[in-house]
């Protein structure tokens, strides 16, 4: 199993260099996994299951070289707003940061699990239950923690735009 993966990473580096080359853009070991587990239909939670399909170098430049790999972005936080008076802005999400963390909340999203609203981790996909605080996986599988009820305080009085469901916890 451990030469597998040796040359799984063997490849995927290799075929770095082909894409980086073919694309011009700077890629990491993960831009590949992840790439490869999207078109293999692996969830990013499973990706690690994209070296078992022993493919080399050239395939999986092959099978990336279209891919549509994500751009860097970079978020710039100022003190205050430099919009003018006025101008129009989005009362049905907000990006909450808080020690390093960026928490995303969609007054209207599409999956009203664990909470309606809940918060999206930017980081690490994970969902936040803004009633308990309790932590869910991407796939709404409870991870068996929770954020502390000072920090869930803490988040939810950031929230200016949104109404919040109920704290539930004592």
């Amino acid at each position: 199993m451990s030469e597998q993966i040796n040359q799984f990473i063997k490849d995927v580096d290799e075929a770095k260099i082909l894409l980086e080359n073919e694309l011009s853009i700077e890629l990491t070991f993960l831009n590949i996994q992840l790439a490869l587990a999207k078109q293999l239909g692996y969830e990013a939670d499973d990706s690690t299951r994209t070296a078992s399909h022993n493919l080399n170098a050239s395939q999986i430049f092959e099978m990336l070289k279209n891919f549509n790999f994500p751009i860097e972005i970079e978020t710039i936080e100022l003190e205050d707003s430099i919009l003018p008076k006025g101008s129009i802005t989005r009362i049905d999400e907000e990006t909450i940061k808080s020690k390093g963390e960026i928490w995303v909340i969609h007054k209207y999203d599409k999956d009203p699990f664990p909470s309606n609203p809940h918060a999206h981790n930017e980081g690490t996909g994970q969902k936040l239950d803004l009633t308990n605080g309790d932590l869910y996986d991407s796939k709404n599988n409870y991870l068996g923690i929770n954020v502390s009820k000072k920090n869930l305080v803490l988040l939810r009085r950031k929230v200016k735009n949104i109404t919040l469901p109920e704290l539930t916890f004592i």
